[in-house]
């Protein structure tokens, strides 16, 4: 599925530029190859259409640049690894008639891998980026920053340089929620929603989360008042998004409304990379006006 659920932003550097043919030659520089037989895990690009087209490495919408990149991970049980472990240790230890050592068992360890990889399971994922040269920004839908950084590392690899910065702030995101949030200031097109997670930045080990819960009501106010911060909050922009943003403004659970999802559906199902581009194109747009407009509205809250 196409609609981004989370969205590591990423900002680029005044000076960078995102020129797409040198980004699709990147590309295909590094298509993904699967796992040898000693391998644990691979990742390379493929095409945003089909992984079996070789030629379409990029959607390009106006200026709004879809990548996607597939990743391979070899898959091999504990009990099992536990189990051959076990086996080629007491084999060793009546062989030689003695216990092994601990840098034995681990160079056993290393051999029991080689043996057991081949017949390791795949597991297979992908993700999407979205390269908005508008406001310079990349975006990742993946869950983590650890992950978005491993895939921007062979984007970078291949470009020779990509300068770019975590999405950010001046003043703490947890402290401009709570303001936000114990004032109940006004910001359309946006609204706190009914979920929310809050954290004492002193003694940083409680944590509250709420659910379906009216975020401005005086039950909240006693935590506010109690000295903690808002770290998660769910925020609904009118226009049709609605999202979990974090401390670390990265997004979660990104959900669009049915207006924004249903909008193109006059294209049949059987148009796959028609209705690919034409959903891209809306999803980009309309993304890229809430990340806008709601960094926009907390570099207002003092």
């Amino acid at each position: 599925m196409l609609w981004f659920k989370n969205a590591i932003i990423y900002q680029l550097n005044n000076d960078t530029l995102l020129n797409k043919d040198a980004i699709e030659n990147a590309l295909k520089s590094h298509p993904f190859t699967p796992c040898g037989n000693l391998d644990t895990t691979k990742m390379g690009w493929v095409s945003p259409y089909h992984d079996n087209n070789q030629e379409d490495f990029i959607v390009d919408m106006q200026g709004h640049l879809l990548l996607r990149i597939k990743k391979e991970t070899k898959i091999l049980p504990s009990p099992v690894i536990k189990q051959a472990l076990l086996e080629k240790i007491d084999k060793q230890e009546q062989a030689l008639s003695r216990k092994l050592t601990k840098n034995e068992k681990a160079t056993l360890k290393d051999e029991v891998m080689i043996d057991l990889m081949p017949r390791a399971f795949s597991k297979y994922n992908h993700y999407w980026l979205w390269l908005d040269t508008h406001n310079k920004r990349i975006i990742v839908d993946c869950s983590s920053f650890k992950q978005a950084e491993d895939i921007l590392a062979i984007l970078r690899k291949e470009l020779g340089s990509l300068a770019l910065t975590p999405l950010s702030i001046d003043k703490p995101l947890e402290q401009i929620m709570t303001t936000w949030t114990r004032e109940n200031l006004n910001f359309p097109p946006f609204l706190l929603g009914d979920q929310a997670e809050l954290k004492d930045p002193l003694e940083g080990n409680g944590i509250i989360s709420c659910k379906n819960q009216e975020i401005t009501s005086d039950e909240m106010r006693v935590h506010f008042d109690s000295g903690k911060w808002l770290t998660k909050i769910k925020i609904i922009d009118e226009r049709g998004v609605s999202f979990i943003v974090n401390s670390d403004l990265t997004f979660k659970r990104i959900k669009f409304d049915s207006v924004i999802l249903d909008e193109n559906e006059d294209i049949g199902s059987d148009e796959f990379n028609k209705r690919l581009e034409a959903d891209f194109f809306i999803m980009a747009n309309s993304l890229a006006n809430t990340i806008n407009d709601f960094y926009m509205t907390i570099n207002k809250i003092i």
